[in-house]
């Protein structure tokens, strides 16, 4: 299976490309909130995370559609239906665009009460520039270069660190703003140059009869994606609503980037097995499905579990060294919104098989069941906690998701989870730990044996086996087909 070997493949460059996200993060995290201070830093964080929302409300759910839809043109050979359809939605998404970086600028200004029109002015440029280029990127995805689709956000991320240290000295918020623009501005000429020979402008077609099958398609899992980001991109507003305190926004939205830089990476590992699976189904391979949706999930687990533990021993010790003295409080928001990921692993891989079985109202009743507690106890505890309440919600939320996702999941594609179950549990015995914590060096070194401890485990218990990495190593290298992997 080519297209399998391809998948594998690009999934192991998107784990490098977390790696270098990671990265970024770590030095967005270390320069920008110190370098603004915890009031500046919070206007910033709400005029981006406000951003999202509307970037996505313009996106018509290209990322789905494009997982459902490209694959069957490319299977069937036909690349006009593919340019065809890539430009229609172009064109669209050019007319969305403005419309929502408008309604943006309008309710970050009016409504939310943005003092400064100009940084405002400038995230809205941005709005538009990132909802062009993410058909752009999606389009990549569709077409099983999920590496290709995203460099697109690794390159946005890169490039806001370097417009944002560049531009806030120079002109403070306003420069700052004008750094993430231009970021935005340059992933849409390079995502036009990558998409541009699937344009085909004679193929135009603007008739209902022609889009509303695809934006059916689209929309429908376009409303729960736009739920669940408006639940992961809200909580900003919810603090600022709550509590008046900007720099309860800025607490927040340290810990939650942070929370994010794993969260995105979970979902994008996810999603570029999407093509692969879409072909399975097909073929009618509803077991090698199923076999993919249970590994996924327990690797996600293994990832949860190991950033719980980091979180756990050092997390204290990290978050003051990177941000600064004054954002000590970061630390209280993480350890709740660690436990999340573990939910948010088990929303993946449900997501996932929504999208592969064409079940979008199971995503968006998930997402809206988020949302409502997300909203309704973040605004009770934030009132009350601040920062860390708006993280307890957070993690109600997640759960939520997570527990009507699973329990109203497609028939056919139920999978065990046992083997994610196992382990998470092998973590637990490395918890107590958290009692000898003193100094920074006895905590690395304690996170160096719950690591190394984990890891033996996993094996011992034969959770993970050599076998397994040895098979996966030689599917990257395209030395064996791989449905070999043990299961």
């Amino acid at each position: 299976m080519s297209e399998a070997r391809q998948t594998v493949r690009n999934a192991g460059w998107l784990a490098v490309q977390r790696g270098v996200h990671l990265l970024t993060a770590t030095l967005f995290a270390l320069l920008v909130p110190r370098l603004m201070g915890p009031d500046l830093f919070g206007r910033y964080s709400l005029l981006t995370s406000v951003s999202m929302w509307f970037a996505l409300l313009s996106g018509l759910g290209a990322v789905s559609l494009m997982t459902r839809t490209v694959p069957q043109f490319a299977a069937a050979g036909d690349t006009l239906g593919v340019r065809k359809l890539v430009t229609n939605l172009l064109v669209l998404r050019t007319a969305t665009g403005i419309t929502t970086a408008t309604s943006y600028f309008l309710l970050i200004t009016l409504a939310l009460g943005e003092p400064d029109w100009l940084p405002a002015l400038w995230v809205a440029a941005s709005v538009f520039s990132r909802t062009v280029a993410n058909l752009c990127f999606s389009l990549f995805l569709g077409l099983n270069q999920a590496a290709r689709w995203g460099l697109g956000d690794l390159m946005r991320h890169v490039l806001t660190l370097g417009g944002v240290l560049i531009g806030f000295p120079l002109a403070g918020l306003r420069g700052a703003c004008a750094g993430f623009a231009v970021a935005n501005v340059i992933v849409l000429a390079i995502g036009l140059s990558g998409a541009w020979r699937y344009l085909l402008w004679s193929s135009l077609d603007l008739r209902r009869s022609y889009l509303v099958p695809y934006l059916r398609t689209g929309t429908s899992f376009a409303a729960g994606n736009l739920l669940l980001a408006l639940a992961q991109r809200s909580g900003e507003t919810v603090v600022r609503l709550a509590t008046g305190d900007y720099m309860q926004i800025g607490y927040y939205g340290a810990a939650y980037s942070i929370y994010l830089t794993g969260a995105h990476a979970m979902w994008q590992g996810a999603i570029a097995f999407g093509p692969l699976l879409m072909t399975l189904l097909t073929n009618g391979e509803i077991g090698q499905v199923k076999t993919w949706l249970e590994r996924l999930l327990k690797w996600m687990f293994v990832i949860a579990s190991l950033a719980s533990l980091a979180t756990l021993l050092v997390g204290a010790d990290l978050v003051p060294l990177v941000l600064g003295a004054a954002y000590r409080p970061v630390v209280d928001c993480l350890w709740p919104l660690s436990l999340a990921l573990f939910a948010l692993a088990v929303s993946s891989i449900g997501r996932l098989s929504a999208l592969t079985m064409d079940r979008s109202g199971l995503s968006a009743t998930a997402a809206a069941v988020e949302i409502a507690m997300f909203w309704g106890l973040g605004a009770l505890l934030a009132a009350r906690l601040g920062a860390f309440g708006m993280a307890l919600a957070a993690l109600a939320g997640t759960v939520g998701y997570a527990t009507v996702i699973s329990w109203r999941a497609p028939g056919e594609l139920a999978y065990s989870p046992r083997a994610a179950l196992a382990a998470a549990g092998l973590a637990l015995p490395f918890v107590p730990l958290a009692l000898l914590r003193r100094s920074w060096q006895v905590n690395l070194a304690l996170l160096a044996v719950a690591v190394v401890g984990y890891a033996g485990l996993l094996f011992w218990r034969r959770v993970v086996t050599v076998g397994e990495i040895a098979a996966l190593r030689r599917v990257m290298q395209r030395e064996r087909d791989v449905s070999t992997l043990p299961a």
